[in-house]
């Protein structure tokens, strides 16, 4: 798994969620993960209701459905106009989901994550 061929995600768009039918017809497969940081529930800039993620190597374990594929240059696009200019794709390190390589589990590999840019307006 590498940055450029996988999506992490935490909120909506994880399968059995409300938005996952932005990213359910793209080929690929589905690994469960952990990452670190916080998930939040924005209530500004537009976003409000929705959860935003800010990246902590000290942060909680958040577990995310990360889709690999190697087809994300067809629908990177579709999905960046998605979830709009409050949030930017970052790699970040992806643990296995029961634990975070501090317990001894080792590290899945790199992904992209929509992390929440909490110092817009």
């Amino acid at each position: 798994m590498r940055f450029d061929n996988a999506l992490a995600f935490y909120g909506t768009l994880r399968p059995g969620e409300s938005n996952h039918w932005v990213v359910r017809d793209i080929p690929g497969r589905w690994v469960d993960g952990v990452i670190r940081g916080y998930v939040f529930e924005v209530t500004w800039s537009g976003y409000e209701g929705y959860p935003g993620f800010v990246p902590d190597p000290d942060g909680h374990r958040v577990p995310v459905s990360v889709l690999v594929s190697d087809e994300w240059d067809r629908h990177l696009a579709r999905v960046d106009e998605f979830e709009g200019p409050g949030y930017e794709r970052r790699p970040i390190t992806v643990f296995g989901a029961d634990g975070d390589g501090a317990d001894g589990i080792e590290i899945i590999g790199e992904a992209a994550v929509y992390e929440f840019l909490t110092d817009r307006e």
